[in-house]
């Protein structure tokens, strides 16, 4: 057991009541966006979108004026601060980025995109937490390792055709791998996450760093008691399906923060804790309809056949206050960082609403219409031109294949048969 486990209980006990203690309404006091100021940032957002869409603009290469337009965009459009738009832009993100893009398919040959691009959203936060905690911004192996550990042990848990018992005993043997047994891999997809284990083992020793691996076996537990919200039907009560979730979420980025620190105290893992948690409940949030329909039971996809989303929303938009508190309590120093988070959080807010909009009611809908800064018709049609820039952006992705890095050595895994690490 981690020597912080009476401190993770506390966190848990204060997060929980700090759920069921927001309100479940709006409050009355928000900025309002008149209709003239928004068609005035719709046309800043057209313009933007229909630049980014000029693929000969991207195939020219010139990366300089392409971020600086995204700057400006999000400065202009999304009022980003300087300093918040340093944070996400800064050479050493941007090159750390294009660093684990390479040295991921450097391992995975056969990487899919969607599978990278969900590696990416871990890499950012890891890369985040080096700068926020004054580490060196740079993609190490440990970072790289459990950045693609959950793309394949998420799609393995997930997958309906695997039989829940061949999920459960995987579940076993991989437990048995982080706690530093070698265990024979029963498939390809077995060998690649051993090896992503081996790779953190290289950086970090057992011995030395103990409650790293704890880490990694708490968030391996936490992913296996999830399986319990494959269900429709569950028996779970509301309290013991949100308290999986918030685990599940605050337990990932936690071990984020194990692997950039090496080490945690007790500030630290307050912090780490109900930011996990609290970006868990935002995925939830955008998910509930797919994750509805998919048979997965979360606080909100439980709640559509029983009525609409509109009272967890505004809970979601509390606790998500209640989170910057604590932020600012905690390192009242990190003020880009409180800003980026907080403007951040909000537009992750606003696009769940939008895209998931049959599962609120119509007054809701449009009483949280009157105080985003776009109008959600214009939301809407823009979503397939979203997509579009997401095609042309993996377009430039392909490219860093073929770049060169040799910072990290990354062992290949065999195609032809399962490996023992």
């Amino acid at each position: 057991m981690s020597k912080h486990a009476d401190l993770y209980a506390k966190i848990e006990k204060q997060f929980i009541k700090s759920w069921e203690n927001c309100p479940e309404h709006l409050p009355n006091k928000q900025k309002r966006f008149a209709y003239l100021e928004k068609r005035i940032w719709e046309s800043k957002c057209h313009r933007f979108i229909e630049l980014m869409q000029t693929k000969s603009h991207l195939e020219q290469g010139n990366k300089t004026l392409i971020l600086n337009e995204c700057k400006s965009f999000c400065e202009e459009t999304l009022s980003y601060s300087s300093n918040e738009l340093a944070l996400i832009f800064s050479e050493e993100m941007l090159g750390a980025t294009k660093v684990f893009i390479q040295k991921a398919w450097q391992f995975d040959p056969e990487l899919k995109n969607d599978e990278l691009f969900q590696a990416l959203r871990n890499v950012w936060i890891m890369l985040g937490l080096q700068s926020f905690f004054g580490i060196e911004v740079k993609i190490t192996p440990s970072l790289l390792a459990y950045s693609l550990l959950y793309p394949y042990t998420d799609n393995l848990l997930d997958d309906e055709k695997i039989e829940k018992e061949e999920k459960l005993n995987f579940c076993k043997r991989f437990a048995l791998r982080l706690a530093g047994q070698k265990i024979k891999s029963q498939s390809i997809l077995e060998s690649k996450i051993y090896h992503l284990v081996s790779m953190i083992e290289s950086e970090f020793h057992r011995t030395k760093h103990p409650d790293l691996f704890k880490s990694l076996l708490a968030i391996h537990k936490a992913q296996t008691h999830s399986l319990a919200l494959l269900n429709k039907n569950t028996s779970l009560s509301k309290e013991e399906i949100f308290k999986i979730c918030i685990t599940k979420g605050s337990s990932s980025v936690i071990a984020d923060g194990y692997l950039v620190m090496g080490d945690l105290n007790e500030k630290q893992i307050h912090f780490l804790y109900e930011y996990g948690a609290y970006l868990q409940i935002l995925d939830d949030l955008q998910d509930a309809r797919q994750d509805y329909m998919d048979g997965i039971t979360t606080c909100f996809s439980a709640n559509l056949p029983h009525g609409n989303l509109d009272s967890l929303v505004c809970k979601t938009y509390y606790l998500g206050k209640v989170f910057h508190q604590t932020c600012t309590k905690l390192y009242p120093e990190q003020i880009s960082f409180h800003g980026l988070i907080k403007r951040s959080f909000a537009l992750l807010f606003i696009a769940s609403i939008v895209e998931n909009q049959k599962d609120f009611s119509k007054h809701f809908i449009q009483k949280i219409e009157k105080h985003a800064p776009f109008r959600f018709s214009f939301l809407r049609k823009q979503q397939s031109d979203i997509q579009e820039l997401k095609s042309l952006l993996l377009i430039k992705i392909q490219k860093y294949k073929k770049e060169n890095y040799s910072t990290i050595s990354i062992p290949r895994v065999e195609k032809d048969k399962p490996c023992c690490p």
